[in-house]
């Protein structure tokens, strides 16, 4: 939105356009810049430097279990805390100062609950699975911490909503930056504990940047304010969303958790390898999402989409789908021998196979603005379930019985059913899509 009042106010040949134009290219690029950190921060420290030292610690065996057991945690992950962000987001600019603290801090209580009942069902399957032998002891001790995690993690995104709302994005940067730092703790943990110790190392890391966020906003000692009628506005999509929100969190986790069950953990290890080069190739399609979406704000209309608009966006993507999967190809086995030394070889060769889905992805990422924006409400669903079914069925049918070869075939399947189906309906609303009040968070 910034950059289109930029463009316009710099073709205006007045002194004063064109310093407006500078001004609000600096706070748009300024945006951009401490968005980019924030993920960078929160996504690459894990990715890149602590988990690759636990590998080369735990080795292939525990180190796949903990990342087994880390996939069955977010398939849930903050998905119960993004349907209150949304409503938070939706309302909490129309409110006083004082009422928003209170929108917030009832949010935190609708929270509290919520986790606090998910983690205890989690509990007694864990103990319910344990008194029947269905599960291991080690296991069980990896997975308890995770499900911890959960608690603290959703509590401490849905503080921080207050950051984005007032555009503090740097401060945000700054939070995610300390998580980062604290979740180094996972390596001594790591150490000492194995495979049972980092996964209490790496809840503490979450629960300690909680505690810390709670003291410096003045709520740790405090009790949460709670309002019905506040909380009955939160309430009113919260199911809808967080229903929507693990159905995309759990089809990014599916193939790794189906893999560990009914092949050895170890391919489990292998397989993280592979699509944590993909991963890193794709996450800045997320960022570019959100600034696509931006600029697009300022439409009332999809007619009112310039050509010239169409095919800059058009060019974009084919270019990034072009190019990434090229990336990808020639510069991950290198990164993979740097990072993970033991399995590079095995994960370059699964990686070989699963690169044609990052097309697939860039489909997605550039379809889901010009659907927010201008598609109806009620597609949102629809896409959620078929996504979470073309990744799914496939993986259940195919990776039982061919391994890793059926977790390339249905990961391949599962992403371009969904590019396909969300072209779709990009399709469908540039013929006949008109405007919605549909924002990002609701889609996956």
């Amino acid at each position: 939105m910034w950059l289109i009042r930029s463009w316009r106010s710099w073709s205006n040949n007045s002194g004063s356009g064109r310093e407006m134009a500078i001004e609000y290219f600096k706070r748009y690029f300024g945006y951009s810049f401490w968005v980019g950190l924030e993920v960078a921060v929160f996504v690459g420290l894990p990715r890149l430097v602590i988990f690759p030292v636990a590998a080369y610690l735990l080795g292939k065996e525990e180190f796949g279990l903990f990342i087994w057991s880390l996939g069955i945690v977010m398939m849930v992950g903050k998905a119960p805390s993004g349907g209150l962000q949304t409503g938070v987001i939706r309302n909490m600019a129309r409110l006083e100062e004082p009422v928003k603290d209170i929108l917030i801090s009832t949010g935190v209580r609708l929270c509290k609950i919520a986790m606090l009942a998910i983690v205890a069902i989690g509990i007694v399957v864990l103990v319910m699975a344990r008194y029947f032998r269905q599960i291991e002891p080690k296991t069980i001790w990896c997975l308890a911490p995770l499900l911890i995690l959960l608690y603290w993690w959703n509590l401490f995104e849905l503080q921080m909503v207050r950051y984005r709302v007032e555009r503090r994005f740097a401060l945000r940067a700054a939070w995610y930056s300390f998580l980062g730092m604290t979740l180094f703790i996972t390596i001594p943990a790591a150490i000492f504990g194995g495979v049972v110790g980092m996964a209490w190392g790496y809840m503490l890391g979450y629960m300690v940047t909680r505690i810390i966020l709670s003291w410096r906003q003045g709520i740790l000692f405090r009790k949460s304010a709670y309002d019905v009628k506040l909380a009955a506005v939160l309430k009113h999509a919260w199911l809808h969303l967080t229903v929507a929100g693990v159905f995309a969190f759990s089809s990014a986790y599916i193939y790794r958790v189906i893999l560990g069950v009914f092949q050895p953990i170890q391919y489990v290890t292998i397989l993280w390898g592979a699509t944590s080069i993909i991963f890193l190739c794709v996450a800045p399609l997320n960022i570019l999402s959100s600034l696509l979406l931006s600029m697009l704000g300022s439409f009332a209309r999809l007619e009112d989409v310039g050509k010239r608009q169409r095919y800059t966006v058009l060019a974009a993507a084919v270019l990034i789908a072009v190019v990434a999967p090229l990336v990808a190809f020639f510069a991950g086995p290198f990164i993979l021998s740097v990072l993970f030394p033991e399995f590079a070889d095995e994960s370059a060769q699964v990686l070989r196979l699963l690169i044609m889905v990052i097309p697939c992805v860039v489909v997605t990422s550039f379809s889901r603005p010009f659907i927010a924006k201008f598609g109806p409400l009620r597609f949102v669903p629809i896409l959620n379930f078929m996504t979470l079914m073309a990744h799914l069925l496939p993986a259940l049918i195919l990776i039982p019985r061919l391994g890793m070869k059926g977790v390339a075939i249905s990961y391949n399947i599962g992403h371009g059913l969904t590019a396909v189906s969300w072209l779709g309906v990009l399709v469908w609303t540039f013929k006949f899509g008109r405007g919605s009040e549909l924002e990002i968070e609701s889609l996956p």
